[in-house]
């Protein structure tokens, strides 16, 4: 933000007293080691001063004191345009009129024993080098008539001009990490690796449109100002050969000043942030030039012609204070983010929660409620902070301590409920969802009585049910006794039966819920509570509580109500059978499910059960049969009786006698059938089928049925009896028996035996009227003797092969055996044929 107070301005050194010539005194460069501070002037001169051990006050009205220790005039008359000291030689090497000279550091006089070098446009230390020679920097200068860069390794006395390294263009700028050299030259940059002289060209520049930058950012790094002043990171490992670009979205680089705003990189929290600092017209009265400042790790150095400033980082608390305070949430958010690096985890955690909570109170009171939640989630805000703004709530958090950073008083809920009631509905589904949220976190752990207790006030008072009943219906944190009178005076009764359930109290929670279904409480929901009570019933694991509301639930639904029986949960205990039949005797829908489930589901092998089933449901055709008859259409009659025939053809297990004593007196005619054929008597059970209930069809079913799984010896017994029943002349309605004699025949050939058809059937009949018979069942004789002749070949090549294998070895009698089956037979015997 360029409203951001990133420095605290701090003047170092006073103005010098006006003079006729001031172009000549003014600042140039500068350069600091510890707290020793040089600066070179436009006229030549060097001088040298010793920062207080205090720091600097943040008022740039105050002046610290600065012990001045040298001056030195070093006679040329031209500017100083570069400073740099060496500690560990105790050399200041400086560059004025293209001539590089070293200083003492202390004394500021010239070494005597250490020429100039000439013709030099700037030099550059290398301060990551390894120098072979002990005692020793390496020293790069450019030079500026010939198109090269000179290395010299520098000792105490002197120094020695040890590599020449030439390019093509005129070398502009240089930096140095280790072996390699980025350099700027008047056509583009490139790298250069002076060891073995790899050289890798890099992007080109316009130097008439744009300052030509290179700095060494970091290990293995530089920093170029690219086309369009894009900002370049470039890294490089080894020996230059592998490169890789980062593009940084700036305008201005390193040591640039554009239209007032100096701007310096590298000098803030994260790597690569961008510090813009607005030299106003009342602090510096005079213009700002290129290359007058100067950073190092605490604090930026400024110069103006007369007057050096210092620029001390403010600290990051106060920056982030500032920020939440003009209510730049994203700005504070994102610098909470880029100087984590800087702090313990501890500590980061701490600033990182407080900024997040005063950033979400900024969202809330702007009303962005789903980023407010989001930043409350994140830090972990006491949810008794958000509660306590609400004024009808506050008192459900009596006794609490507030957040001292809260922004509590930014907007005042109690006078918005008034004036704006559609906003405050708002902030009111805010705090919702919020608690909702966070209810079952770490985060309102310590508070989940408070946060549940809202939860259902909020809830009852808008008329939520869905989510009332869903909070009361899990495990909750709320008062019990509390609760219930609040929910009861708010008429809220199916919700109070769930707040019971939670709590274990599960007979006041089915008494409040039956009072509903009753009519004893009133209640606005859309709700099926008698299901309810019934699923609670079915979960329900003290089974004294269902014996209690079996009558009640039953008499309300008997196909709902038997489910407390049938459709118990989480294999819990169930009833023991004889109890619940002998209770159902009076509700006989339910005793017949009940009966169905302990048949069908359970697979009851009990006889009694099997026995009372068929009598009641024979008792419950005869109740039907008698108020509506057993007329065809009768759906509800069609499906009993499909019920009871199945039941006694499948089982066997019900008592006979007693079945057959319940259907003697009946018109349950295919029931009495079917007795007949379980006890063998099929003859007399499809003579009842012919004569009594005179259903063809049902006949013809019952050889199909019985038939199945049967040889076709009994089988062909089955179908002949059914034929001489309708061939008996003592039949009433010879014509139609005969007719259905013939059909059966004609449809069901190939369950006959032809020879015993033809000893039965009349002489009198044709052969053209059996003709469809005979042909269908020779086709059927005939295809029954071949696969059979089939079914023997296989079986005795399936013998031979298996003997052959045997004896050759090749089987084994766990191995093999399993091997040849019918269908791999076919293959075989195909291929030997």
């Amino acid at each position: 933000s360029m409203s951001l107070k990133v420095f605290s301005l701090s003047l170092v050194i006073e103005s010098h007293p006006k003079t006729k010539k001031r172009d000549t005194c003014s600042f140039q460069c500068m350069e600091a080691c510890g707290k020793n501070l040089y600066f070179g002037t436009k006229d030549c001169v060097v001088q040298h001063f010793v920062l207080p051990d205090e720091s600097f006050p943040d008022s740039e009205e105050k002046c610290p004191t600065l012990k001045q220790v040298k001056i030195k005039q070093m006679g040329m008359r031209r500017p100083v345009t570069q400073l740099k000291a060496s500690p560990e030689l105790n050399h200041l090497i400086l560059l004025c009129d293209n001539t590089v000279t070293v200083l003492n550091m202390f004394s500021l006089e010239p070494v005597q024993t250490m020429r100039k070098i000439q013709n030099v446009s700037s030099f550059h230390v290398n301060e990551t080098a390894t120098a072979s020679a002990p005692d020793c920097i390496e020293l790069f200068t450019l030079s500026s008539k010939k198109k090269s860069v000179h290395l010299y390794m520098v000792s105490i006395d002197k120094w020695e001009r040890v590599k020449e390294v030439s390019f093509l263009e005129e070398p502009l700028a240089l930096a140095v990490d280790g072996n390699c050299l980025c350099v700027a030259t008047s056509e583009r940059y490139v790298l250069h690796d002076y060891k073995n002289g790899t050289t890798v060209k890099l992007f080109p520049h316009n130097r008439e449109k744009q300052a030509t930058i290179v700095e060494l950012a970091g290990r293995g790094e530089f920093l170029l100002n690219g086309p369009g002043s894009l900002g370049n990171a470039i890294y490089f490992t080894g020996l230059c050969k592998e490169l890789c670009k980062e593009y940084i979205r700036i305008n201005l680089m390193v040591k640039y000043v554009f239209e007032n705003n100096l701007v310096v990189l590298n000098v803030n929290y994260s790597k690569y942030s961008t510090i813009f600092l607005t030299i106003t017209k009342l602090l510096l009265t005079s213009p700002v030039y290129a290359n007058n400042f100067l950073y190092r790790s605490e604090n930026v150095f400024v110069l103006t012609e007369n007057t050096v400033y210092s620029l001390t980082p403010v600290p990051v608390e106060e920056q982030l204070d500032a920020l939440l305070k003009s209510e730049k949430t994203d700005e504070a958010l994102d610098l909470v983010q880029g100087v984590k690096p800087l702090f313990s985890k501890d500590t980061y955690k701490v600033l990182y929660s407080n900024v997040t909570r005063r950033a979400g109170f900024v969202k809330f009171h702007q009303e962005y409620f789903s980023e407010a939640k989001d930043l409350f989630i994140k830090g972990n805000l006491d949810p008794k902070e958000i509660i306590s703004l609400y004024p009808e709530l506050s008192s459900l958090i009596a006794d609490f301590k507030h957040w001292p950073n809260s922004a509590r008083s930014t907007r005042d809920l109690r006078l918005l409920k008034e004036r704006d009631s559609e906003t405050f509905e708002k902030y009111t589904e805010f705090l919702c969802s919020f608690l909702r949220d966070c209810r079952l976190t770490e985060q309102s752990a310590d508070c989940r009585e408070e946060v549940d207790r809202t939860l259902v006030k909020l809830y009852a008072e808008r008329g939520d049910s869905e989510e009332l009943i869903k909070i009361l219906s899990s495990p909750n944190a709320c008062k019990l006794n509390e609760c219930a009178t609040f929910l009861e005076k708010s008429h809220r009764f199916f919700a109070l039966g769930c707040l019971y359930q939670s709590h274990g109290h599960s007979l006041s929670a089915i008494q409040t819920w039956t009072k509903i279904v009753d009519g004893h409480h009133h209640e606005n929901m859309h709700f099926d509570v008698y299901s309810h009570i019934v699923d609670f019933l079915c979960c329900e694991t003290d089974l004294e509580v269902v014996w209690k509301y079996a009558d009640w639930v039953l008499k309300k639904n008997q196909e709902m109500g038997v489910h407390i029986f049938t459709k118990r949960k989480n294999n819990q205990k169930s009833f023991v059978e004889d109890d619940v039949l002998n209770m159902l005797k009076k509700y006989s829908l339910a005793l017949i499910l009940y009966l169905e489930y302990l048949v069908n589901d359970l697979k009851s092998e009990d006889e009694k059960h099997h026995t009372l089933l068929v009598t009641t449901y024979v008792d419950q055709i005869l109740v039907i049969m008698e108020k509506q008859g057993m007329e065809s259409g009768n759906l509800t009659l069609t499906v009993k009786r499909n019920k009871l025939q199945d039941l006694l053809q499948e089982t066997s297990i019900y008592n006979t006698a007693v079945v057959q004593d319940k259907l003697m007196k009946t018109g349950l005619h295919v029931e009495k059938a079917i007795l007949n054929g379980r006890a063998g008597q099929h003859e007399k059970a499809l003579w009842i089928l012919v004569n009594k209930e005179q259903d063809i069809c049902a006949a013809e079913n019952y050889c199909r049925k019985n038939s199945l799984g049967r040889d076709k010896v009994f089988g062909n017994m089955l179908f002949l009896s059914l034929l001489k029943l309708y061939l008996d002349s003592d039949t009433p309605n010879s014509n139609a028996m005969v007719t259905a004699a013939v059909d059966l025949l004609n449809n069901n050939a190939a369950a006959f035996d032809p020879a015993s058809v033809l000893q039965v059937i009349p002489d009198s009949w044709s052969l053209q009227l059996i003709s469809k018979f005979l042909v269908a069942s020779l086709r059927s004789m005939t295809h029954y003797r071949r696969m059979g002749k089939i079914e023997r070949n296989l079986a005795q090549a399936e013998h031979l092969l298996y003997r052959y294998l045997w004896q050759d070895g090749r089987a084994t009698r766990s191995g093999n055996a399993g091997l040849f089956t019918t269908k791999g037979l076919h293959k075989t015997v195909s291929m030997e044929d």
